[in-house]
């Protein structure tokens, strides 16, 4: 391990002293700042292990639930052909003909979204400058208002 950064995953629910989303003991939480570089580095495969053997019960962060959602969706595309709503990168081979072609797209007048676009562009600059001038006359009333009471 290079770096023995925090491994909180912001979400604490402990289980007999033991947080079930890091794997890191009470104790371990509290003294965290205070513990050497090598010290948290046996803290950090401490906690692995215990979160290893936590199996179903441990509580992944955001990112690791996403990354096993992948995982697991690719691994059922790879086995059955399917996917779970899950996009899925394959590219046939040249000589293996495509089940369903390409669907159509809409054709859309390049010129009217050209124009709509450069519309929204046009409102979302007015809009900018009209909040920069509200803060401004924001700030200027408070000052105002402080030299007043002074």
């Amino acid at each position: 391990m290079g770096s023995a950064s925090n491994p909180c995953t912001g979400i604490c629910k402990f289980d007999e002293g033991l947080c079930l989303s890091c794997g890191r003991l009470r104790s371990e939480k509290k003294q965290w700042k205070r513990l050497s570089k090598p010290q948290r580095k046996e803290v950090l495969a401490r906690s692995a292990a215990r979160i290893e053997a936590l199996g179903e019960r441990a509580i992944l962060s955001k990112k690791q639930r996403k990354k096993a959602k992948r995982r697991a969706g690719k691994i059922q595309a790879a086995s059955t052909g399917e996917s779970d709503g899950m996009v899925v990168k394959f590219r046939p081979h040249e000589e293996t003909a495509m089940p369903h072609p390409p669907a159509q797209a809409d054709v859309v007048d390049a010129e009217a979204a050209k124009e709509a676009r450069k519309a929204w562009k046009k409102a979302r600059r007015h809009a900018r400058k009209a909040k920069k001038a509200a803060l401004k006359a924001r700030a200027a009333e408070a000052r105002a208002r402080g030299a007043s009471a002074a």
